[in-house]
């Protein structure tokens, strides 16, 4: 009877352990039959694909939008035309007149300094167009130089009217006329008399400053 029993037992063990092989035979056959994942993607061509795909179907976005404006301001041509200086029958000659009490004279040795005496010749200025609005060059008329700055600041007469350092910004301050170099204007270098009649040097000048400050005059001219 004992015998029977263990015999069941051994045949029921068996018989299970059979039933687990078989299992782990089918799931190893499905792994076996599973399709392998492409990965294809990971390599530096598809990457490289992908990426430019994607760029291609970014949507570019402008920002701010355009404003009717806008467009419109950039669709119209606008001209610039240059600014006559002076009476339209002088011209631009005329001589400017310093707060501190001077002229600005021109002199044929280069020098550029004041002289209170407006009956004198060398005072007798012309102003005219750099090529562009609100930029002039400045000519004393007896002696046919133009007024420039030199890379410290010092007024001097210039002999070639091609030269950068005879171009000089006009602008209107409080009823006068400031010059202020173009080529050293991230300076803030100015024309400018000391009340001796002597240039002062640009990096001493100012906007604010009295010494910078011009009144045009053209009555000797009329």
């Amino acid at each position: 009877m004992n015998d029977e029993k263990v015999s069941d037992v051994s045949a029921s063990s068996s018989s299970s352990d059979d039933m687990e092989s078989s299992e782990d035979e089918q799931d190893f056959a499905k792994i076996n039959d599973r399709a392998k994942r492409h990965v294809g993607w990971c390599s530096p061509e598809n990457l490289d694909s992908q990426s430019s795909q994607d760029h291609n179907n970014r949507k570019i976005v402008i920002w701010p939008p355009p404003s009717v404006a806008s467009t419109a301001a950039v669709r119209t041509s606008v001209r610039l035309r240059n600014v006559n200086f002076g009476n339209p029958k002088l011209g631009g000659k005329m001589q400017l007149y310093c707060r501190t009490g001077h002229h600005l004279a021109v002199y044929p040795d280069g020098k550029v300094r004041g002289n209170s005496d407006e009956n004198d010749l060398h005072t007798y200025l012309e102003i005219s167009s750099a090529g562009y609005p609100g930029q002039v060059k400045i000519r004393g008329l007896l002696c046919n130089l133009y007024v420039g700055m030199d890379k410290k600041g010092r007024l001097y007469g210039e002999v070639e009217p091609t030269s950068d350092a005879i171009i000089f910004i006009e602008s209107f301050r409080n009823q006068y006329n400031t010059y202020l170099s173009r080529k050293h204007a991230h300076l803030g270098w100015y024309i400018g008399l000391k009340k001796n009649g002597k240039m002062k040097r640009g990096p001493k000048t100012g906007f604010h400053q009295k010494a910078v400050q011009f009144l045009p005059r053209r009555n000797r001219f009329q």
